[in-house]
């Protein structure tokens, strides 16, 4: 049975999770637990952030609710127009041939998304990239998809011999069940990270309009697994590699990491990040390398 966790504990693993990300900047981050519920607020300097941190304390062992309600510092000496400059650039300077070619418009901080692309994963990226410019209050999105209609039981079909072909998803464990492009996923997997890679594999999909998922997971980060973890995070980020890559945990000094890179250098990289973090003493590894780039 699955201890029960007290305020205090969930409200120190929050906290250190905040030091550990944002160090003396994460000072006007405040945070209040009541049960299961989290309750954010403060202001942070860029919505990908707010994103971030939101992200983060979902996974701690005891949340089962979280109103992220932080907001975005305005800061009077950047336009509509700079926002729209460097959205527009970042989208031009990415790695990935379908959000090169998006565009944008910017009122009040507020960024829309405007183009044509394929699959609801890479409207996501693009939502991602975005907010990582400063001055991004909210992003919305005027997207097109270029995909056409696909039957439920079609669309079924893809998404589950998606799963059957990820490495990182046991297709077994999870149950698919599709009504007018709307996926919906259930089941009980070993890690947070498993239920995300399930999430962006069916949004990899053509036709999939969303995502609902009601996956549960057996384990989830507290203590100083979670402190380990949240340092492993870090030190990736650091160094250029971000979850939507490779994702990283924890557990019982063991760092599981899962995902693909570019290179075989990436991965070493990536793996080596462990000597950066004292507590863990092993290391299992399913980084894949893209076929492409192996030489």
């Amino acid at each position: 049975m699955q201890k029960f966790r007290s305020e205090k504990e969930v409200f120190q693993d929050i906290k250190q999770l905040i030091q550990t990300h944002f160090g003396e900047s994460g000072q006007g981050i405040h945070v209040e637990v009541k049960g299961d519920k989290v309750t954010l607020w403060g202001t942070v300097d860029a919505l990908a952030e707010k994103d971030f941190m939101g992200q983060r304390i979902s996974r701690v062992d005891g949340v089962r609710e979280l109103d992220n309600s932080l907001t975005v510092a305005n800061d009077g000496n950047i336009t509509d127009k700079d926002i729209e400059k460097q959205v527009t650039e970042r989208f031009t300077q990415a790695n990935y041939e379908d959000i090169t070619h998006l565009g944008c418009r910017v009122s009040q901080g507020i960024v829309t998304l405007l183009g044509h692309v394929e699959t609801q994963s890479t409207e996501r990226l693009a939502k991602r990239i975005a907010s990582q410019v400063r001055g991004v209050k909210e992003i919305r999105s005027e997207i097109q998809f270029l995909e056409k209609a696909v039957d439920d039981a079609t669309l079924v079909n893809r998404v589950e011999n998606a799963f059957v072909a990820s490495p990182w998803v046991d297709a077994q464990e999870i149950k698919t069940t599709a009504r007018n492009g709307l996926i919906t996923i259930t089941g009980m997997v070993d890690t947070q990270e498993a239920i995300e890679w399930a999430v962006e594999t069916a949004y990899q999909v053509p036709g999939v309009k969303a995502v609902v998922s009601e996956i549960f997971a057996r384990h989830r980060s507290q203590g100083e697994d979670l402190h380990m973890t949240e340092q492993l995070v870090r030190k990736l980020g650091q160094h250029g590699i971000t979850s939507q890559h490779v994702r990283a945990f924890v557990q019982e000094g063991i760092a599981f990491f899962s995902g693909e890179v570019y290179s075989d250098e990436d991965r070493r990289w990536a793996e080596s990040m462990i000597h950066h973090v004292s507590g863990i003493h092993g290391i299992n590894s399913s980084i894949k390398v893209a076929a492409h780039s192996i030489k």
